[in-house]
């Protein structure tokens, strides 16, 4: 059974891609999934806590005068009204809350 010289490059060229190809677009995959759970709306709802620069804020609260409330998983400053923190989105211990710790 003779093939032609057409024939012989179509596959040595689909082994090629099936030898090669395959792993590649399984290292490609899991690259683009890497880079996928660093972008800034997964990290925000993952759980784990960011360390935004709360400087500026804080010290706009102590030049101000006013009664900043201090959240307990960021260290940042957040007004005496917020219910929620401005920095990591966590709900603020309020007087209540704050007894039950």
């Amino acid at each position: 059974m003779d093939i032609s010289t057409g024939e012989l490059a179509f596959r040595l060229l689909v082994y090629g891609v099936v030898l090669a190809g395959v792993p590649l677009s399984f290292v490609l995959l899991f690259r683009l999934m890497d880079y996928a759970a660093h972008e800034p709306l997964v990290e925000q709802f993952s759980g784990r806590r960011n360390a935004r620069d709360t400087g500026q804020l804080n010290a706009y609260f102590e030049s101000a005068g006013v009664a900043a409330t201090t959240c307990r998983f960021c260290g940042a400053a957040n007004g005496p009204d917020y219910t929620y923190c401005h920095n990591c989105q966590e709900r603020l211990a309020s007087g209540d809350d704050a007894s039950r710790l």
